[in-house]
């Protein structure tokens, strides 16, 4: 990215400085280019890295529009703009209100719901809705983690409503408590620096059909790579699933074992309870339909942070311990990051008001 549009991202501050920033529908084009196009302009539709602009050109009945481009390659010749391809694709909404969308759910420490958004921008809260999840969709990261992982699971949904006369709900499968939440597999990686300056480990999330081992293995192997060092509880399916990687090791939370030197789970229960948190507080309630891209978003606030020291603390018996400090990436440098990843990302509303995922594929980024 040109050092001129990242220095003036990180004037970007307040809503204030953010709202003079976004005012200009030209200028919103251009940095948008620049964030989806770091490298130069690359054809959606072949990857071809030469085009020319045709806006102002007569192209029949109409002259083209601005940020309207063709690729220059002779067996494609396929006309583009920074959207195309995108989940913004075929957008009716002027680029400066996306931008402004974007920026205030970034800001947000976990998130922004579609009503409180709609609010803000003046716009219909369907439309907020399917902006909130172009950015989710945007934010989904396809590396493999590695190095140090955490895994740990935990159940979508609250406290079902007690009533007096309601049976016991008795014992589901292996005697696991019978329930009808939808179980979710988290995990996440460590940080391999924590010295000033150092960005923190990327998390995922995923909900599985059940907490069988079959179920727990088909949402690891697409997340994490097998060399990888991982940590879990001592629950069976972690156990056999363990046997596939470099190294696992355990701590045995039913003998009130949780820390054993560097062998913890704390920072994927960390992020479990960012996931509850953010769910009660901003969104109330969210499907198992869309719950994934909700986790793509949370996974992504998760790793937009970097370390900012450390302190001392005492615990609560006394001890004293190093604790590391974290501080956010200001919303406005995490912006690069959200369009770096858009193209190829294909989101489209469906007939009904709702969303149609075409792909969640990133064709370059």
């Amino acid at each position: 990215m040109p050092e001129t549009m990242l220095a003036a991202l990180s004037n970007i501050r307040t809503v204030e400085e953010m709202i003079v920033a976004f005012r200009d529908e030209e200028h919103c084009r251009r940095l948008l280019e620049t964030m989806v196009w770091p490298d130069g302009r690359i054809c959606p539709a072949c990857g071809y890295k030469r085009s020319i602009a045709i806006a102002g050109r007569d192209t029949g009945n109409r002259r083209a529009r601005p940020g309207l481009y063709q690729c220059s390659s002779g067996a494609c010749r396929f006309q583009f703009t920074v959207t195309t391809h995108t989940p913004l694709h075929s957008t009716k909404l002027p680029l400066r209100v996306w931008l402004k969308a974007m920026w205030l759910m970034l800001q947000s420490d976990k998130g922004l719901s579609s009503v409180r958004l709609a609010e803000i921008l003046g716009v219909s809260q369907p439309t907020a809705w399917r902006m909130g999840h172009a950015l989710r969709l945007m934010v989904a990261r396809e590396n493999m983690l590695d190095g140090t992982v955490e895994i740990d699971h935990f159940h979508l949904g609250g406290s079902p409503r007690k009533r007096p006369d309601d049976p016991p709900p008795g014992r589901g499968r292996k005697g696991q408590a019978n329930t009808e939440k939808a179980p979710v597999m988290a995990m996440v990686q460590r940080p391999t620096d924590v010295t000033p300056g150092a960005p923190a480990g990327d998390a995922r999330a995923a909900v599985v059909t059940g907490l069988s081992l079959r179920a727990a293995e088909r949402a690891i192997e697409t997340q994490i790579e097998t060399h990888a060092h991982l940590m879990s509880d001592e629950a069976k399916a972690f156990m056999a699933i363990g046997e596939s990687f470099a190294k696992h090791e355990t701590v045995k939370h039913s003998s009130h074992e949780y820390v054993r030197d560097t062998v913890h789970v704390n920072s994927v229960e960390g992020f479990n309870s960012r996931v509850r948190r953010t769910i009660a507080g901003v969104f109330h309630h969210i499907s198992p339909q869309h719950a994934d891209l909700y986790f793509h978003e949370i996974g992504f606030r998760w790793s937009q942070r970097v370390v900012s020291g450390s302190a001392v603390r005492k615990t609560r018996h006394g001890r004293e311990i190093l604790r590391t400090l974290w501080s956010r990436v200001p919303p406005a440098l995490q912006l690069p990051n959200v369009f770096r990843t858009a193209t190829g990302r294909q989101m489209r509303r469906s007939p009904d008001g709702g969303i149609v995922i075409k792909s969640t594929v990133a064709v370059f980024g």
